[in-house]
């Protein structure tokens, strides 16, 4: 089983078929398939969580307060 995501195309959502799930399948372009659809709880991966947390503090805020933890 392969999992994709969702692209927008005009007024619809589609999905992309990885291209090594093409290859172990045979499929080709025109050809029918049943597609099951099933949405994930979660990102699926670290990538789709990148520059999505929200810090407090900046990262020199951070630094200057373990700096003073420290004794530096």
């Amino acid at each position: 089983m392969a999992t994709a995501t969702l692209r927008r195309w005009g007024r619809s959502l589609g999905v992309v078929i990885p291209r090594d799930e093409v290859a172990r399948k045979g499929l080709r372009s025109g050809q029918r398939v049943r597609v099951d659809v099933d949405p994930l709880a979660g990102p699926d991966d670290f990538a789709d969580l990148c520059g999505t947390l929200k810090w407090r503090k900046s990262a020199q805020e951070y630094k200057d307060e373990f700096r003073q933890l420290w004794g530096e």
